[in-house]
This record gives C-alpha cells, sequence and structure tokens, in this order.
C-alpha cells in the first residue's frame, strides 16, 4: 500500500466520520420530523458523494489557479468555485474579510508588544 492509498483511505474514513458526526446532529435535533435514525449504509452513500464532491471540488481549484499562473489556491479561486451559489458566494467573502481583519489586528499587535520590548531594553 503506497503513502498516497494510505493518506486518502484516512482522509476518506475522516470524511466518513464526520458525515456520522453531522447525522446524528441532524436526526438528534430535526424539529420538523422529530428524532430521526439513519442507517450505516446511508451514511456510507453520503460520505462517498461527499468525497466525490470534493475531489472535483479539488480539480476545479487547481483548475483556476494553473488558468491564473500560479502554483497555490487562493480565496478568489474559491470565491470562483461557489459563484453560482449567492449565499454560498456571500459567506465565503465575509469569511475571507473575517481573515484578512484578523491577520491585520494579529500583525498590529505584534508591533505594540514589540516596541513595548524595545522601550523596555532601552530603560
Amino acid at each position: 500500500m503506497s503513502t498516497e492509498t494510505s493518506t486518502e483511505e484516512k482522509l476518506k474514513l475522516a470524511c466518513y466520520f464526520e458525515v456520522s458526526k453531522i447525522s446524528k446532529f441532524v436526526c438528534e435535533n430535526n424539529t420538523l420530523l422529530g428524532e430521526l435514525e439513519m442507517d450505516k449504509n446511508a451514511k456510507q452513500l453520503i460520505a462517498e458523494l461527499v468525497w466525490k464532491k470534493l475531489q472535483v471540488y479539488a480539480e476545479d481549484l487547481e483548475a483556476f489557479a494553473k488558468h491564473a499562473k500560479r502554483s497555490s489556491i487562493n480565496t478568489e479561486d474559491v470565491k470562483l468555485l461557489v459563484r453560482r451559489n449567492p449565499s454560498l458566494v456571500e459567506h465565503v467573502t465575509k469569511m475571507a474579510e473575517d481573515l484578512v481583519s484578523s491577520k491585520e489586528t494579529k500583525k498590529k499587535k505584534k508591533k505594540i508588544e514589540a516596541k513595548e520590548v524595545k522601550e523596555v531594553d532601552l530603560e
């Protein structure tokens, strides 16, 4: 078994585990029909569908970056990926803005801390 295969199998297993957790939560907190149950085959099928969709997303993101002559995927590629779903575009845009603002806040905080350290060293 190659490293790539074992990594892929680990990721698939993690995908199934997360689908199971989400399914359990949704079934327990369903307000429309009351508490539900989901059998193992349904969870496996959903996990496989999620896995296949993630593979397509990964290929699309790589293609977008390559088309832009970049070797890394950025937020613009993700926005392009979700462009047909306005609510997802809005959510991804907000998340990207939040990340930028939190990075700026951290940079400002580091500058202030560095300035305070210099002032202490000078005294």
